[in-house]
């Protein structure tokens, strides 16, 4: 998601806690000003901690001096550096962007597997390499997203077991169709009427 949007995504070094003190400040903060006043009312659902959390970040954190910024509020922080920051693209799909991914390999019977379910992908897309997009807090059994060479292809639905059986794949053709009744049978070319009666010699 970082490459997608040009960050550069930098980690702390290991043993190195200077380079995360501005977020556990942020995390003594929270402690000190805001668990020790919520209620039981605020912890009743996560909607609910997350509307008081919300209130506490707009109503008082923003507009209270930080030592680390110059005795400046956030906001008034804001107001000088939001020139400099720099905003994703008009029409960009933020959501798009959080997706998972994983590389699959399409099995011959044109699936493939995600976390124990088995989708159905086009035909011309077996023994090729495909990207599988996904949400990971999605219900089980949603459809994917398919990407080959970098472009998405279609969206996979989970494979129906029982319909499945009834569908048959023609590989030269790379299509599917889908199985009616049993054809008849070729006639045979061989006549039981034109073999030479048996004259009982060369017994």
């Amino acid at each position: 998601m970082c490459a997608k949007l040009g960050i550069a995504l930098i980690h702390a070094r290991p043993y190195r806690p200077q380079g995360k003190g501005k977020i556990e400040r942020w995390f003594k903060t929270v402690r000190a000003q805001l668990l020790v006043r919520l209620t039981s009312d605020d912890t009743t659902s996560l909607a609910a901690l997350n509307r008081r959390l919300w209130a506490w970040v707009e109503g008082e954190y923003h507009h209270a001096p930080h030592r680390g910024l110059e005795r400046n509020t956030p906001l008034e922080q804001w107001a000088l550096d939001a020139a400099g920051v720099r905003f994703p693209e008009p029409g960009m799909d933020l959501d798009d962007l959080f997706l998972f991914e994983v590389l699959r390999k399409v099995q011959k019977d044109r699936t493939v597997s995600l976390n124990g379910v088995v989708y159905e992908v086009d035909a011309a897309l077996v023994g090729e390499k495909v990207t599988l997009r996904f949400d990971p807090g999605a219900a089980p059994g949603r459809p994917v997203q398919v990407c080959h060479q970098g472009r998405p292809v279609e969206r996979a639905k989970p494979v129906q077991t029982y319909a499945n059986c009834f569908v048959k794949r023609n590989r030269p053709a790379w299509t599917l169709d889908v199985e009616g009744p049993a054809p008849e049978p070729a006639p045979s070319r061989l006549k039981l009427r034109a073999l030479p009666e048996d004259s009982g010699e060369g017994a």
